[in-house]
């Protein structure tokens, strides 16, 4: 049972920005209004078929035994029931105004005064206090201001200032005097610490409209029946009927995009989302849609110009900004991505949405310290995603803290003891913190039961094998990875090593040499087939390559040795003088063997 929070009061700080606010000192304190307004805002229940709790919203008393609330909280509920002193009291929807998202809901036994209606729209300025059961923690007050009178798919809402919170929705607008000026929406339009009220007037009207409204209303739940049992094209087939019939309706428009757009029919979605926005223009939800069918039609300009769009508009917004961060994504703008993605999470802290897309974006930047940050967050916000324990795993690996990757794959495999992914990543920390037996179990694990990268344990698996020195498990491993053509070239470059280590020189001679045609410019390649040549004696052969290697990256201090070793064997003093000097640049622990091993020698015979 939740506790009504009977003192609690945030006051806004909005009030002390707009000049013409009422002054503090002329105005009834937010408590003073709540004690006015006692009993009036009712705690709502949301039942599944077996009587238990679903969501907690808010209601707001408006007559005898009747009490208004928004249909979207409570369409499709097997059971609604209000809070009340002594037991709970049962209630039903009465007249729905769908168009509106009003609801009148009938409440045997429901005692109480009901509110004072407002009749007209309260000025931009006027102070106005929220009273909702916010975060369904009991009823709850707030105060702030009425910022605008908007204009939004036609209709006219209170746009305020005053913080509310899940829970709210349904809740009580009032004014100084204690009237009720609108119904709660909690962040229905827009963004963070940016909030609107449907006006108390329209309440009068919600049984006469209701009553024109009750094929839309029964159409709407054939909607959402089929959305919920994904019978998307029945739903298209049910949306395109609508849109023929009431063309300017823009939810059949809306039901039609959804449908489209589960189905990757993007163009369709496109022109259904168009058709909403031309009925509803503004509406971020749809405009948000839209940017979606034309990104996956990579359409990105396009997408970045509608929803650049939108923050005309819904400036503090944090999805619009955390769509533009995907668009610049997908554009290859990452800076740009990183911005936008920062003031959506900066307006909404808890968007998990921007949050995951700036984590991601960290990992292809190799930006570790951040993407760990954020999946660390997420994990604390959805500790049952076992996807975000994999990606934190991932992170710390990548940030080279392995104990934590290790702890990271463990929470997730104490819950799940056979993922793949856990076991994949489980199997990578303990390859490198040394533990390679129990590497090996756990990455022979992962295979069996198929992780989402494959080719990833196998190549960890190849690594752990040369590290044992079990070069024919090695070569077996990464012949594997081989066969996938996403990592083929590590596969190919790690199996190369593994046959040179594990004696096939010839063999691995010839698989550098066929890179070499491929990336001529890439010093790995060329540093292999130099280390080949010098294990095999071939000493200019080596010297050849091992310089072409260096042309490319002059900082390889191991090529450098190498290199002063093959000029030795060749019989060129003067060049290992040379290179020793440049070794002792790099590496001055292997130049002092150097010296030891090959110029001490020249120096003695002198």
């Amino acid at each position: 049972m939740s506790l009504p929070l009977r003192s609690l009061v945030v006051v806004s700080a909005a009030a002390a920005v707009l000049p013409f606010a009422v002054p503090a000192a002329c105005a009834a304190s937010p408590q003073a209004v709540f004690e006015q307004v006692a009993g009036q805002v009712r705690e709502l229940e949301v039942l599944d078929a077996a009587g238990q709790v679903l969501a907690a919203h808010s209601a707001v008393t408006i007559g005898d035994a009747q009490v208004v609330t928004q249909c979207d909280l409570v369409d499709g509920a097997a059971g609604l029931r209000l809070r009340a002193a002594t037991s709970p009291l049962v209630a039903r929807v009465a007249h729905a105004d769908v168009r509106r998202n009003l609801c009148l809901l009938d409440v045997p036994g429901l005692s109480g005064r009901a509110a004072d209606l407002a009749t007209a729209l309260p000025a931009a300025g006027a102070r106005v206090i929220a009273v909702g059961n916010m975060l369904g923690l009991g009823v709850g007050v707030s105060d702030g201001v009425v910022a605008a009178i908007r204009e939004i798919g036609g209709e006219r809402l209170i746009q305020h200032t005053a913080p509310v919170a899940p829970g709210s929705e349904g809740g009580g607008l009032f004014d100084d005097g204690g009237r009720l000026v609108g119904v709660i929406r909690y962040r229905k339009l827009a963004g963070q610490n940016v909030n609107f009220a449907a006006p108390a007037a329209w309440i009068a009207e919600i049984a006469e409209r209701a009553a024109a409204q009750s094929e839309l209303r029964d159409w709407r739940r054939q909607a959402v029946a089929l959305e919920g049992e994904a019978r998307w094209a029945e739903l298209a087939a049910l949306a395109a009927r609508r849109s023929e019939r009431a063309a300017d309706e823009p939810e059949a428009w809306f039901w039609l995009a959804v449908a489209s757009e589960a189905q990757s029919a993007w163009p369709a979605a496109e022109r259904a989302y168009r058709q909403a926005l031309l009925r509803a223009p503004g509406d971020v939800t749809l405009g948000l849609g839209l940017a979606r069918a034309r990104i996956n039609q990579e359409r990105f300009d396009e997408a970045l110009a509608g929803a650049r769009e939108l923050l005309a508009s819904q400036s503090e917004d944090a999805r619009v900004w955390a769509m533009i961060g995907w668009i610049e994504i997908r554009r290859g703008q990452a800076s740009a991505a990183v911005e936008a993605l920062a003031e959506a999470m900066r307006l909404a802290p808890g968007n998990t949405g921007a949050q995951y897309l700036a984590a991601t974006l960290a990992v292809n930047r190799r930006d570790w310290p951040t993407a760990v940050r954020l999946f660390r967050q997420l994990t604390r916000a959805e500790p049952a995603n076992a996807l975000l324990w994999i990606q934190l795993a991932e992170a710390q690996y990548g940030a080279q803290d392995y104990e934590r990757a290790l702890t990271a794959a463990n929470q997730l495999l104490a819950v799940l003891p056979e993922h793949a992914d856990g076991l994949l990543w489980k199997g990578a920390a303990l390859s490198a913190l040394g533990r390679r037996q129990e590497a090996i179990e756990a990455l022979r694990a992962a295979l069996a039961h198929s992780p989402a990268s494959p080719v990833l344990a196998w190549l960890v698996l190849g690594h752990t094998y040369c590290a044992l020195r079990l070069f024919p498990e090695a070569i077996a491993a990464y012949r594997e990875a081989d066969k996938f053509a996403s990592h083929r070239e590590a596969a190919q470059d790690s199996l190369g090593i593994a046959l040179k280590d594990g004696g096939q020189f010839d063999a691995a001679l010839q698989l550098f040499e066929a890179a070499k045609a491929k990336r001529p410019e890439d010093p790995l390649v060329w540093r292999q087939i130099g280390f080949v040549n010098a294990i095999l004696g071939r000493s200019e052969q080596a010297i050849v390559a091992l310089e072409q290697s260096l042309k490319l990256d002059p900082k390889q201090a191991k090529v450098w040795h190498a290199l002063l070793e093959s000029y030795h064997a060749a019989g060129r003093p003067e060049d290992v003088r040379c290179v020793h000097a440049r070794l002792l640049e790099l590496d001055r622990v292997h130049a002092e063997q150097a010296y030891r091993d090959y110029l001490l020698p020249y120096e003695a015979a002198r």
